[in-house]
Order: C-alpha cells, then structure tokens, then sequence
C-alpha cells in the first residue's frame, strides 16, 4: 500500500535517463577525437583538412553542451530521488555525503592515478596542441586535482586529464546540494531559479575569467532540480505539462545551436541547452510514451549509458595512448581521424567499459531507476493523496506536506545519484 491508503504503483526503471547520459558522453569523446586528428580549433591555425572533414568535425565542437546536459541531470536525478521519502527534504545528511563520496571518487581516483601515469610515460614528451593543455605535470596540479578543486584556476583546469575539471565542479555542487533543498523548499520553485541566476550573473560580472570557471552551473543544477519537482509535484492548476516541455525543449535546443554557431559566450549557449534537458526529461518522466524518451530508451543506448561515467573518466588517457602508438604511416588529418574512429573509439569503449567493471559497479547502488504510476497518461503521479495545510510554499502554493508515491533513483553513472540520496 502506498501512503494515504492508495495502492502502490508498479515500479519500471527510467532508462531514457541512462541513455541520454551515453549519448552526452559519447558526444564528448568524439569531439576530442576530432580535436586530437586535428588540433586547429585549438591553436587558432588554420586547419589543412578537406571541406568534408571539417564539416564533420564542426559537429562535434561543443562539448560543453554535453557538460551542461550533465549537470541537469545531476541536479534533476539527486532531486527526484529525494521523493523516495515522499516529503523532498534530505532524511540523513552524513548518510547522503558518504553515498555521494562512495558513488563518485573510486572511480575519480582511479582514473586520475591512470592519467598521471599516461602523463608521465607519454605525454610530456610531446609538444604542441593538446598535448600542452595537459602539461606541466607538477605537485601543485596533482594536489589541486587530489583535493578537487582544480577547477578553481586556470593554472589547473586542464592539467592531467582535460575532463575532471568537471567532476570538481559536480562534487562542489553535491556539497551545496543539502542548502540548495532548503532553498527550493523555502522560497518555492520560482523564486529559487531567480536566487540561483543571480548568485551566477554576480559571479560572471565580478569574478575575473568567470567564463571559465562556470557559475551558470549552480543555475543549471538547480534548473534539474526544478524541472525533478514539477514532476512530482505538478502544479495544482496546470497539473502535468509534457507537450508545453517538450516544445520549450525543441525551442531551447534550436536557440542553443544557433548561439553557439553565433558565438555567443558560453552562459548563453549553456543555458539554452540546459533548459531543452530539463524539458526533455521532464516529459519523458511524465510522458514515458513519446518519441524521444523511447528513442533514448533503445538498449545499446542505455548499455552505454550505463558506463558513461568510466567512458567520460577515462576516455581521454585511452585515446592519447591509441595516438601516440598508431603506426607511423597514419599522419594526415584524415588518416588520424579514421584510425581514431575505427580503431580508437571500439579501444576507448572496451577499456572504459573493463574499467567500469573493476572502479565503478562494486561501488553502485543496486537500487534502480524507476517509472511512477501510470495512471492517468500526462502525468507520473496521480493528484495529491492528501495535502495538509501547513508547512513551506512551493511556487506560490502551500503544497510542500503533499504525499506522494514512492519513486526510487539509481545513480549508475557521471551525474545521476543512487537510489535513495536522503
């Protein structure tokens, strides 16, 4: 029986959500493959390869896209999983910090042990883009890395391993995540979006090279946050919404493209892609049967989804070792691009994948995602079970004591939390 004497609903996994989270990691490693078989984006030269392969690889360039979607996600999954114990607040704070650790930072380590180990046998020894983004390896940007807060300087952003300065960022945003549920909780939906944009637009208009160091994250995180809390507590007169998020998220994604082809800096271009996420995972949380949530829902999706955080981790030292050992004949920009395609994407999905397996399943919940009641077709819940009169607004609605059917998360991947973050 479910709370308030309704009958609990039969629970199915979400695994649209694993399958976007592949699709955003695999993004990103194509993307560095490209940048790795032609290094001119990053130099500012111009590039020597054909029309047809240039074009190709434009696609790829905006892997902060795919950090950002992350990010939503993040803040979304560790939100809805808060509904587990119906009232959206964090039951056992040391309880939620230690799943967080133990979820995150095996395989964090690990992978930094196996970059620093990459770094000092091949890496150093090259000279130019990217290699030099990596570069010097020293004890200063192995203690900032150690102590995740290498994202706090450019001095150690990209040092060792291009991507963890992301990880930083998700461990920094875990560690407000408990004050961030008391914001929401407090000033409500609305007015916990417009706290979070301004706490980032202070930092972009104060803090020097604040482009770089991402505030509008905090934003994005509490956008998924938002976009969890609407899911499961619909609005008591719009009630459930997929279409009107689905049409926000097609117009979003479009407004992002367009910003990015325009150059628009990178908040812009985040933010849109942000609030296409938030709208997409939103309808596939309420609408399980449309397109997209199906599409994202295809097994080898989800199977990649479910190592995506290894495939992010680790792709990047598996990639440098593919490169720097291809046979001496591969030299042009497109024979580099091919060997990295056909020989060094299957490489880095194998290795990340056996790297999964020994550094990140033993430390994941068993617990997984699951689909709420199915009821009524627009909506994951049914309307409030009872609705007492007391307790904190949520936006503009005194709704924060209803009770609502249990929902279960797993956090099987780089930005999604385990079952229960409470």
């Amino acid at each position: 029986m479910g709370r308030g004497g309704a009958v609990a609903p039969e629970h199915r996994r979400l695994p649209f959500l694993e399958g976007l989270r592949g699709v955003a990691a695999l993004y990103v490693v194509l993307g560095h493959i490209c940048s790795m078989a032609d290094p001119s984006q990053l130099t500012g030269v111009r590039s020597h390869s054909p029309t047809w392969l240039r074009s190709v690889m434009s696609i790829f360039a905006y892997g902060h896209l795919a950090v950002a979607a992350f990010i939503v996600l993040s803040g979304f999954c560790l939100e809805l999983s808060l509904f587990g114990s119906g009232d959206g607040k964090i039951a056992n704070y040391r309880k939620f910090f230690f799943r967080r650790a133990r979820r995150i930072l095996p395989p964090y380590y690990a992978c930094l042990f196996f970059s620093v180990f990459v770094v000092w046998w091949l890496t150093r020894h090259q000279r130019g883009m990217p290699f030099d983004l990596y570069l010097p390896l020293n004890r200063e940007n192995f203690l900032a890395h150690v102590f995740l807060i290498h994202n706090l300087s450019l001095d150690w952003m990209y040092k060792i391993n291009g991507v963890l300065w992301s990880i930083a960022i998700e461990v920094q945003l875990y560690v407000l995540f408990p004050l961030l549920v008391l914001s929401l909780n407090w000033f409500g939906r609305r007015w916990f979006i417009v706290l979070t944009t301004a706490l980032a637009a202070l930092a972009i208009a104060t803090v020097p090279n604040a482009s770089k160091l991402y505030p509008w994250y905090l934003t994005l995180f509490a956008v998924g946050m938002v976009s969890a809390h609407f899911a499961y507590r619909p609005h008591l007169k719009l009630g459930s919404i997929p279409g009107a998020a689905l049409v926000l998220a097609a117009v979003s994604f479009v407004a992002s493209i367009w910003s990015c082809l325009h150059r628009q800096p990178l908040y812009v271009c985040d933010g849109f892609m942000g609030i296409a996420v938030a709208g997409l995972i939103y309808a596939g949380t309420v609408w399980p049967d449309e397109l997209a949530t199906k599409a994202l829902s295809w097994r080898p999706i989800v199977g990649l989804g479910t190592f995506s955080y290894s495939l992010y981790l680790m792709h990047h030292p598996v990639e440098q070792v593919v490169y720097l050992l291809r046979p001496a004949s591969i030299h042009t920009e497109v024979a580099k691009f091919w060997y990295l395609i056909a020989v060094g994407l299957p490489l880095i999905l194998l290795g990340t994948w056996a790297f999964s397996l020994v550094f990140e399943k033993p430390f994941m919940s068993s617990k997984v995602v699951h689909e709420p009641e199915e009821d009524r077709p627009f909506s994951p819940l049914s309307l409030p079970l009872r609705t007492l009169t007391s307790g904190p607004k949520t936006s503009g609605l005194r709704i924060q004591s209803t009770v609502y059917p249990t929902a279960v998360v797993d956090a099987s991947s780089h930005g999604l939390v385990e079952a229960e973050a409470s």
